[in-house]
């Protein structure tokens, strides 16, 4: 408890403040996206001599899921493991699009690229230093921003809410992966997968029923729900995470996940995933044994 308790702490002191940029300079548009991360290039005047990052980190929470603190926190190492130099990113949030909630981009950046080895000479020796400190504020900002971001979306989250359009939400968002033309890209899913919309409910008396994946990715085609992820990596925190049911079984009640429902449901999103041009590389059940990597 001590341990949970330093950690909270630990988040807490993330989100109450983020740290001045060393360097000043205009945000700029990224793709269609605004640039919140100041370029240290503009602001030291340097030209790029290459693309300014040649990853994309999208990280996508939903809000119908309530997370402990553990799984909190393998969100936020994630975000500081996978947000590099070279790295634009993305921080969403998403529920239900009929409560008054929707999918909304909270953050987004650029973690820039540095000055390729091979071109440092061609720079002002009295510019690399400013640049290089300029580069080290850079990242830690666009790392805590997103951790920021993604820290007030969990906080915001409920299990109050009836409906859970996951799988509108995965393909409004695959749309812009896809046209980011990078050579990686990866995708963090911060949800139980327990869809419940128009399309399907993976619910049954209560509780999270066990699904026929193939069932319901025909309920998905039928529906045109499948999207296109650029063959992006994606990996799924809090993979059938539910608060324990009101009624029903005593296991229900006590909130245990029956192995062959967790087994389908990881199934079906595997199926989707691929289905939509993706590959689903981890589903924690809840937790993620290793956190994403490039």
């Amino acid at each position: 408890m001590a341990k949970h308790s330093r950690w909270r702490r630990a988040i807490i002191a993330i989100a109450a403040s983020l740290p001045v940029l060393a360097c000043h300079g205009q945000q700029a548009k990224a793709d269609g996206l605004v640039n919140q991360v100041p370029s240290c290039y503009s602001a030291n005047q340097i030209q790029p001599s290459g693309p300014l990052y040649d990853k994309l980190f999208v990280v996508m929470i939903d809000q119908t899921v309530l997370l402990d603190t553990n799984l909190q926190k393998q969100v936020l190492q994630s975000i500081n493991t996978m947000i590099q130099p070279g790295t634009r990113y993305v921080v969403g949030e998403f529920s239900a699009f009929s409560q008054g909630r929707y999918m909304n981009i909270m953050a987004s950046g650029v973690a820039e690229a540095p000055i390729p080895a091979d071109q440092i000479g061609n720079v002002p020796l009295v510019a690399v230093d400013p640049f290089n400190k300029c580069m080290s504020d850079q990242l830690n900002y666009a790392r805590v921003s997103a951790e920021k971001a993604a820290y007030s979306a969990m906080q915001g989250s409920t299990s109050s809410l009836d409906q859970s359009d996951i799988l509108m939400a995965m393909k409004d968002i695959s749309a812009p992966i896809k046209q980011i033309d990078v050579p990686k890209k990866a995708m963090l899913v911060v949800t139980d997968g327990l869809e419940n919309s128009s399309v399907t409910s993976f619910y049954g008396r209560g509780t999270a029923r066990n699904i026929d994946p193939a069932a319901e990715m025909q309920k998905v085609n039928a529906n045109g729900m499948t999207g296109d992820f650029g063959s992006a990596d994606i990996y799924v925190i809090a993979g059938a995470e539910e608060p324990p049911a009101k009624v029903g079984t005593q296991d229900q009640r006590d909130g245990y996940r029956n192995p062959q429902m967790q087994m389908h449901l990881q199934q079906f999103w595997a199926d989707y995933f691929k289905a939509s041009n993706g590959n689903l590389i981890a589903f924690g059940e809840p937790a993620l044994l290793s956190l994403p990597s490039w």
